[in-house]
C-alpha cells in the first residue's frame, strides 16, 4: 500500500488482501469445503502459477494453513483459519450484493442450505427461510443443480 492513510485505513487493508478475484474464489471454495489443490483448481479453472501464488499470499496473511495428507508423494490440503472463517460475513454479502445488483442469465454455481432448518437459503447474515443467524457452523454450500443443468443444456 502506498501510504500512511492507506495503511491506517482498515478498508484498504482488508481490499489490499483479499479484493482479488482469484482469492475470492478460493476462499469460495475453501467454503465449500474444497480443500486440496486440485479440488481447488478444477473449481476456481486458476491457472497452476496462479493458484499457488493466491494460496501462498493467504498463507502469509494467516488466513490459510498448509497441512499434508499424504506422504508419497507429498500432497497438501489447505484450511481456513479462524482469521480465514472470519471471512464468511463479508463472502455472503459479495454472494447477496451480486445476486441482488449483478444479474446473470445463469443461476449461481451454488446454493447454501441452512443447517439447522434445512432448508436452501438466500445469501446474507440470516436465513431466509427461518431468521435464524447464518455462521459457518450453521450453513453448508453446495453445488447447485440448476446450474448443472443449465450449463448442460448451454
Amino acid at each position: 500500500m502506498p501510504n500512511t492513510s492507506m495503511n491506517a485505513c482498515p478498508v484498504a487493508r482488508a481490499a489490499h488482501l483479499i479484493g482479488d478475484e482469484w482469492i475470492l474464489l478460493i476462499l469460495r471454495e475453501l467454503f465449500k469445503r474444497s480443500h486440496k489443490f486440485d479440488e481447488l483448481q478444477k473449481a476456481t479453472t486458476a491457472a497452476t502459477n496462479i493458484l499457488t501464488n493466491r494460496l501462498k499470499r493467504m498463507m502469509e496473511a494467516g488466513i490459510v494453513i498448509k497441512l499434508p495428507y499424504q506422504e508419497r508423494p507429498v500432497r497438501y490440503k489447505y484450511r481456513l483459519t479462524e482469521a480465514g472463517l472470519a471471512l464468511l460475513p463479508l463472502a455472503l454479502e459479495m454472494m447477496r450484493y451480486g445476486e441482488n445488483w449483478l444479474p446473470c442469465a445463469f443461476p449461481s454455481p451454488l446454493v447454501i442450505r441452512h443447517i439447522d432448518c434445512g432448508q436452501i437459503t438466500k445469501p446474507g447474515q440470516t436465513c431466509s427461510a427461518c431468521g435464524e443467524p447464518l455462521t459457518v457452523k450453521t450453513l453448508r454450500m453446495e453445488d447447485n443443480p440448476e446450474f448443472t443443468k443449465q450449463l448442460q443444456t448451454a
